[in-house]
């Protein structure tokens, strides 16, 4: 999984065609993943664990994972699901967005900076302390956009499973841990917060063909002009955009809110599918250290940005916090804060990693295949 991006397995690759006979082999473990994903998002409703229906999924996905149980990634879900996540998101922004827009400017120009040091003291971590070559510490330090670092990770020679290892264990630490921080340190009541309070039975269908023309025309458009995240950046943008212009007040209901949280929780959780204790112990320990560091930095970066801009400090903590989007704003969403100003703080940080990392990998005719 990336920060909003198109999923990337660790372990396994999806082939461009495939017989109608493997495609009913896969349906198989695709659907166990499923229904443990579900299993475990029931348990963690009736316990009120923050974010129950993701962070459930997660954790059991995660768990069979490591069991090497015989599930597999529900790829087929990860677009539309994206998709429903980037338009549950976008429906969140009102026509104060333009008014306010200039209030977030200060905040914004703290994420250049902020994201220079945290790819610096993760650069020097993976390489001085961990002991990875240049460009795995490298692609492994920036903090965002994992089918991008992996892919251009391939091309530098770098150690691609290695940064997609440290990449998935940095979003699964926080995402992990930033809800039960805000629910058992600021008291938030996450584990009882409704996503939607919009059935499905009460939608018309004019507001489901508006809803879907947002989710599919946001990704078409978005991977059309090469945006990173376009499964749910580009419908989070359009759906941000009509609802921002009072256009539309159509909310994506209740039950298709929880069934994406389960299977992006899902997504995630198989991601570990065959992990070693060689890697746990090597490789995954490394990235839960640095992630540790970040979490560090950013905190005190929080407590300075909520004091001289005056916004509130969770929401602050969810813009700056360097893990997925999906996962960070959909929290933002669920607990009704400033949504807007979230979204906003992470598109701008996508934009930042990708375009600095390519101009960084593009100067470095050093990393290359086979010359790293």
């Amino acid at each position: 999984m990336n920060d909003g991006g198109e999923p990337t397995s660790t372990y396994e690759t999806l082939p461009a065609r495939k017989s109608f006979r493997s495609l009913a082999t896969d349906f198989a473990p695709a659907a166990l993943t499923l229904l443990l994903g579900a299993f475990g998002s029931i348990v963690f409703v009736y316990l009120h664990i923050p974010l129950p229906w993701f962070l459930g999924s997660l954790t059991a996905c995660l768990v069979a994972s490591v069991l090497n149980l015989p599930i597999r990634r529900p790829k087929l879900l990860a677009i539309p699901m994206r998709a429903v996540l980037g338009v549950a998101v976008g429906s969140a922004f009102t026509p104060l967005l333009f008014a306010r827009a200039g209030s977030m400017l200060g905040s914004l120009a703290v994420l250049v900076p902020f994201m220079a040091l945290i790819i610096i003291v993760s650069l020097v971590f993976y390489e001085r302390v961990a002991g990875f070559d240049r460009p795995t510490a490298f692609f492994s330090a920036v903090p965002g956009g994992l089918t991008d670092m992996t892919a251009m990770a391939e091309d530098a020679g770098a150690n691609q499973r290695a940064v997609i290892l440290v990449q998935a264990t940095r979003i699964l630490i926080i995402v992990f841990s930033l809800p039960l921080w805000l629910q058992w340190h600021d008291g938030l009541a996450i584990g009882t917060a409704v996503a939607s309070r919009v059935r499905l039975f009460e939608m018309s269908i004019g507001d489901m063909l508006i809803l879907i023309a947002m989710g599919w025309g946001g990704w078409w458009t978005a991977r059309r002009l090469g945006i990173a995240g376009a499964p749910i950046v580009g419908p989070m943008i359009v759906s941000g955009i009509v609802h921002a212009s009072g256009l539309t007040s159509a909310k994506v209901p209740m039950e298709v809110l929880t069934f994406a949280q389960i299977s992006v929780g899902a997504l995630l959780g198989s991601q570990f599918r065959g992990l070693t204790m060689r890697e746990f112990t090597g490789t995954m320990v490394w990235g839960i250290a640095n992630t540790i560091v970040l979490l560090a930095i950013t905190s005190i970066v929080v407590v300075l940005v909520s004091h001289f801009t005056g916004f509130d400090p969770v929401s602050v903590l969810l813009a700056f916090a360097p893990g997925g989007q999906t996962e960070l704003n959909l929290l933002a969403f669920i607990l009704g804060l400033d949504v807007a100003y979230v979204a906003m703080h992470h598109l701008a940080r996508l934009a930042i990693v990708i375009i600095g990392a390519q101009m960084i990998f593009k100067s470095r005719s050093d990393w290359r295949k086979g010359s790293s």
